[in-house]
């Protein structure tokens, strides 16, 4: 199973369907579902300002769930970490897993990740977890909210076409990060078990440049 500059090979098999889906997440899908049916996918590109996350890496491999399940452990052993520290705030609303597509495949396969949460302000470092800033950049974007692991791998896909038709190149430096931003609000993912979940509403942000500066 390989990679192709999306995290969308971490998906198990065309075609599978496990059985839950918050209610509260179907409700607001089915309208965005509704909108789909005569629009596009929508592509455009977006600059974020810089921000800092406290985060955990995790490694896990391509099969049987194993990184989509480490991902989780990270953000709950994230919570915890967090929940004990009364200084320091974080978007509650969000939860974001992040990587740089030049080094994310490892020497022995497994697929190394982060899971992290931005803070408002951060006095210091607990211990246990990390903290990294991401600089003001320019990303690709698109919106995945949908109910099949096969939508969302179509976004992946077509967001790769979209750079490319575009005139831009992925950047994959050291400081270069392809972002995940979990909407939390409605339902939490990182509670959903990775072998269970179908339903997703999250932001695909791919750092890009024009080639010719590249």
């Amino acid at each position: 199973m390989g990679i192709n500059n999306s995290l969308n090979h971490l998906l198990p098999l065309k075609g599978y369907q496990p059985k839950s889906i918050p209610q509260s997440l179907r409700v607001m899908l089915g309208k965005q579902e509704r909108m789909q049916k005569d629009n596009k996918f929508e592509f455009n590109t977006v600059t974020i300002d810089q921000f800092t996350m406290l985060y955990i890496k995790v490694r896990g491999g391509m099969k049987n769930f194993e990184a989509g399940q480490e991902v989780r452990k990270g953000w709950k052993k994230l919570q915890g970490i967090i929940s004990s520290e009364s200084s320091i705030t974080t978007n509650q609303n969000e939860g974001i897993v992040f990587y740089n597509q030049g080094n994310m495949v490892q020497s022995d396969d497994t697929i190394e990740l982060s899971v992290g949460v931005k803070v408002n302000e951060l006095p210091y470092v607990p211990e246990g977890c990390k903290s990294i800033t991401i600089p003001r950049r320019k990303y690709a974007k698109v919106v995945c909210r949908c109910f099949s692991r096969d939508e969302m791998g179509l976004r992946y896909s077509y967001l790769n076409e979209w750079i490319k038709e575009e005139g831009y190149q992925i950047e994959k430096g050291p400081d270069a990060f392809s972002l995940e931003p979990n909407r939390l609000d409605k339902f939490n993912t990182f509670e959903i078990p990775a072998h269970v979940i179908q339903a997703f509403d999250f932001d695909i942000l791919y750092p890009i440049k024009r080639r010719d500066l590249l």
